[in-house]
């Protein structure tokens, strides 16, 4: 230990001490912009041939990669050795695994999300009857952007025990909308009525054909399933467009309806 308090101050203000200081801190400071700067590089490269959460991955994984070496080598020049650190990240690491076993469950769920690939970065998801938009799938949770711009963060482990409805993942889906008409009504007048509007809407699909069929039968009306495929982008504007030509050509025809329901698809 120091005798005086001059030995103390010669000891940290002596020249080759300082220099070490400033080179380490340099180091730290330059590899942080360094590995920003190719992890960015390094996403721009690759999200052409893979997809996002991919190549987001790689962009992290280079950035934590780089840094770490600079960060490591900053502190072997303050003196730390390369083996202590590496025995007492060691030590944390199994500190931190006892202490938060939460953490390890959605570290590993993380992982399983990554290879099982249910969903991707950009991909309409519904989780827990939240729907939303995959932001990021980081390694201890999932974050969904919500139709009305709130940030969901749902934990790994929640998302892997969890039922999993990806809206994105085929080009086309179907839109089913129910419409009650009072017995006394022409079914079939209808169920034209219905066929008319789907084929003047240019985005609704040929192929499949749209179809209504009866699908229940309530003690004051008749449920009918108007049935028709579109594109999974133009699927919102497509049910706005069909329900308010619904509305509108049957209350022309004077078509006594009890109300009108989207049921099946999900918001995208």
């Amino acid at each position: 230990m120091f005798h005086n308090m001059h030995e103390a101050i010669e000891f940290f203000i002596h020249p080759d001490r300082v220099l070490n200081v400033v080179y380490a801190a340099s180091l730290i400071f330059f590899g942080y912009f360094i590995a920003k700067r190719v992890s960015i590089i390094a996403e721009k490269t690759v999200v052409s041939r893979m997809s996002r959460h991919h190549s987001l991955l790689v962009k992290r994984s280079l950035f934590y990669i780089i840094f770490t070496i600079f960060s490591v080598t900053g502190l072997q020049h303050l003196g730390f050795k390369l083996s202590i650190l590496l025995g007492a990240a060691g030590v944390f690491t199994v500190a931190i695994s006892f202490a938060s076993q939460t953490a390890v469950s959605n570290l590993i769920s993380g992982i399983f999300l990554l290879f099982e690939h249910p969903f991707k970065v950009g991909d309409t998801v519904e989780v827990k009857s939240i729907i939303g938009v995959v932001e990021s799938i980081d390694l201890l949770s999932t974050k969904l952007k919500t139709s009305d711009n709130k940030l969901v963060r749902i934990p790994n482990e929640a998302m892997i025990k969890s039922e999993i409805t990806n809206l994105s993942y085929f080009s086309t889906r179907r839109i089913d909308i129910l419409i009650a008409v009072a017995y006394d009504c022409d079914v079939a007048k209808v169920k034209q009525i219905l066929l008319n509007i789907a084929e003047q809407c240019d985005q609704v699909l040929k192929d499949p054909q749209p179809n209504v069929v009866i699908n229940h039968f309530t003690s004051n009306a008749i449920e009918l399933k108007f049935m028709s495929w579109v594109n999974t982008k133009d699927i919102s504007v497509v049910r706005n467009y069909l329900q308010e030509q619904i509305n509108q050509q049957l209350a022309r025809e004077q078509i006594n309806t009890s109300s009108t329901v989207t049921t099946v698809h999900r918001e995208s």
